[in-house]
């Protein structure tokens, strides 16, 4: 059976970490991103079910970010503020 997919899309290396922690030892594949960029690449490769989005990154803010995903992508998306 496939795992259910997240991306994380968070330029601190401690929060990304500690997600995946959390989230593959509840049953889920994990991506990882720490630009927005490279976050949008790894959406449009392996559409997850769900993205966690920082607001702040170092490329784009998260609403840009958001602001691109959601001309594609359609499912949810929780923003992430320290």
């Amino acid at each position: 059976m496939n795992k259910p997919e997240i991306l994380i899309i968070d330029d601190e290396p401690q929060i990304r970490k500690l997600l995946e922690i959390t989230l593959e030892s509840n049953d889920y594949k994990v991506w990882q991103s720490a630009s927005g960029k490279e976050g949008i690449i790894l959406a449009a490769h392996h559409p997850p079910e769900l993205i966690l989005l920082d607001i702040g990154l170092p490329d784009k803010s998260g609403h840009e970010i958001l602001k691109e995903l959601r001309t594609w992508y359609n499912k949810s998306i929780i923003m992430l503020s320290v």
